[in-house]
């Protein structure tokens, strides 16, 4: 292993830390991604409390194909339940790093869409932490049904990433589950999804100014 990929082990361990204390993958829920060494992604395991996660618990798939390329010593460890949507949006949208959180304001924006895909966001400063997104820019977050199993999401989230409305959007809420947050590398994906989560509250707490306007 390189000193490159544990120290990515490393830091993954340290933001679901982090991500746990703001309640974002409580309950042995959520979960993340991250590069590995030969073009392979690093993924937590699944039913485990994030926030205990070991640097060498880690699987390493092939996102081409999604097969496991290397698990962990423990054989009670699985792979995470999102690994065909970290997979699938790694070859569609060159994302290195992918965050699923369980947050409650997640699932309180995707229920600001109703009956619509998508949550129109606007007149906030923290939009210019999306890459290529400004403060004045209306930005589209994608909305899409839950499912019994999340590996059950791929046909949805693959209509959204070809979709030309959310070809601004990094992150994808799946309504009374959470979201998907992503970027080309940790450190961006970290950004992301600190910024869709305020996102996310922003939009609870003012609806009247997320209105699209006709």
């Amino acid at each position: 292993m390189s000193e490159s990929e544990q120290a990515t082990r490393e830091l993954l361990v340290e933001l679901l830390g982090v991500f746990y204390a703001r309640n974002w993958v409580s309950g042995t829920g959520g979960g993340i991604c991250g590069p590995a060494d030969g073009g392979g992604l690093l993924l937590a395991p699944t039913g485990v409390h994030k926030e205990r996660i070991r640097t060498d618990e880690f699987f390493t798939i092939d996102p081409a194909d999604e097969r496991v390329l290397l698990k962990p010593d423990d054989p009670n460890l699985r792979p995470s339940e999102c690994k065909a949507i970290f997979a699938l949006t790694a070859r569609e949208r060159g994302a290195r790093s992918v965050v699923h959180s369980h947050a409650l304001s997640a699932v309180l924006a995707g229920d600001a869409a109703g009956d619509a895909d998508h949550v129109a966001i606007r007149d906030l400063e923290m939009l210019k932490g999306i890459r290529g997104v400004g403060n004045r820019d209306t930005h589209l977050l994608p909305v899409i049904r839950n499912t019994p199993r999340e590996s059950e999401l791929t046909d949805q989230l693959a209509g959204v990433l070809g979709d030309p409305r959310f070809a601004d959007s990094f992150a994808v809420v799946v309504a009374d589950h959470g979201a998907y947050i992503w970027g080309h590398d940790v450190w961006e994906a970290k950004r992301h999804t600190e910024v869709y989560h305020f996102l996310f509250e922003a939009v609870v707490a003012r609806p009247g100014r997320q209105k699209e306007r006709t």
